[in-house]
């Protein structure tokens, strides 16, 4: 997929609204890609990689949490919804529900800008920031999609790009640029943000000791978060805007194993409530009819940030990857329990207990339901769970006490997606990408 210099320029122009931009827009128009790499120029072209990732987060997280059953649909009227076999869980070949060309263009426009600063030997945050920004937008092609399509990484090279199965060369790039990044850091956040990008690319990679190893590094209250924006509805948080009664609420906690978590222990991460003034959810659900309708407290405005590192996924980084390399149960219990029992229970007012263990497999069990407490509603469940069925990881997958399947027939009328098919919009212009289905 390559992306145009209009569109780049374009994107570039609209960034002026982030809270780290540096540069005043006089006449938005069409910008010569000579003065890109201009000092006056530079904030607005990373900036443009973070705003056009943020766009494919504020909306794809909700598509990604609606898959990964993080949400149970509320059978929408159109805005803000999915069509009926994604709220089922299943994406047609070639369908673009994630914003493949968002995620792609936040990709170039960093490469881009990787470029030009190199040329005029650009200060050294502004060479940070675009090699993080590509690391994440590579993470991200690589955790949602189920194949790549790998550019030049100059982006002067109008080539098309060219297909490859599987998405280890998204995560192989991220960990290039996440290097590249910390080579350029001039702070320990900076680096923290660095190495815990490249920890999470790492663990997809199979490089536990080296996953591991930045993970460790990683305090545990440290975050990097996306910053939505309250101003424009592209960049929203999506998971707050498409249930927040504004006017939409399109779907509910009801029937999902994380409303009943909270039931059970009281996690604060998990906290839900309801609204009398609106029963049931917006639409009706093929096969199940009004959904009663809940909500998460995770988030609480359209501006709210999105966390995409944290220190506490580190811990449970490394306990993967403990896991992974040697099955040293005790020990990956230990960092499952810290992440776990920092947390006061809503409902007895102490920390949640220690998980308990005997086993690998049942510390397995644990460490996949604690890292879908831990970052419930961030987009990341779907590949993690695509991750460890292709490593045919031990260890059980929490379910919520009814099968949806017993609910409605949605649930069981395609098999279930566990990652995004590159779009036909791509596969017509890209002659080597074959049609989908093939």
């Amino acid at each position: 997929m390559k992306t145009s210099k209009k569109t780049l320029a374009a994107a570039c122009v609209a960034m002026v609204t982030l809270a780290i931009s540096g540069c005043d827009v006089v006449n938005p128009g069409p910008v010569q890609d000579e003065f890109l790499a201009e000092d006056a120029s530079q904030a607005g072209l990373v900036n443009g990689a973070w705003r056009r990732l943020a766009e494919t987060l504020s909306y794809g997280n909700y598509t990604m949490a609606v898959l990964s059953r993080e949400v149970f649909p509320g059978g929408q009227i159109g805005a803000f919804g999915h069509d009926v076999d994604v709220q089922g869980g299943h994406v047609r070949p070639g369908d673009d529900v994630g914003r493949w060309n968002d995620t792609q263009q936040a990709r170039f426009i960093a490469e881009t800008a990787i470029k030009r600063f190199t040329e005029v030997d650009a200060d050294d945050d502004m060479m940070y920031l675009a090699h993080l920004y590509a690391g994440f937008a590579y993470r991200t092609l690589g955790e949602w999609w189920c194949d790549a399509v790998l550019d030049s990484q100059d982006p002067a090279d109008a080539e098309p790009g060219v297909y490859v199965q599987g998405t280890d060369s998204m995560f192989t790039r991220a960990v290039w640029n996440f290097t590249q990044a910390l080579s350029y850091a001039s702070s320990a956040d900076e680096q923290a943000a660095a190495r815990g990008g490249r920890a999470s690319a790492y663990l997809w990679l199979k490089k536990y000791a080296e996953a591991a190893g930045d993970a460790a590094t990683v305090h545990d209250n440290f975050e990097f978060n996306i910053k939505f924006d309250g101003l424009e509805q592209a960049y929203y948080n999506g998971i707050y805007w498409s249930n927040a009664r504004k006017p939409y609420l399109s779907w509910s906690l009801n029937h999902t194993w994380h409303k009943e978590e909270y039931d059970r222990s009281g996690d604060p991460r998990l906290e839900w409530f309801t609204d009398p003034a609106f029963p049931y959810a917006v639409g009706s659900l093929s096969g199940y009819g009004q959904v009663p309708w809940s909500n998460q407290k995770k988030y609480s405005d359209q501006s709210d940030d999105q966390r995409i590192v944290s220190g506490w996924e580190m811990r449970l980084v490394q306990a993967e990857a403990i896991l992974a390399q040697n099955g040293n149960h005790l020990t990956a219990l230990e960092l499952i329990n810290k992440v776990r029992r920092r947390n006061i229970s809503l409902s007895t007012s102490a920390a949640l207990p220690d998980y308990t263990s005997a086993s690998a497999t049942e510390t397995w069990k644990w460490l996949k339901q604690e890292r879908g407490i831990e970052l419930w509603l961030e987009g990341r469940r779907l590949g993690d769970e695509r991750r460890w069925a292709k490593l045919a990881t031990p260890g059980a997958l929490y379910q919520p006490s009814v099968a949806w399947e017993t609910l409605t027939p949605l649930f069981k009328a395609n098999p279930r997606s566990y990652c995004l098919d590159i779009p036909d919009s791509e596969r017509d212009s890209n002659p080597n990408v074959p049609a989908s289905g093939t």
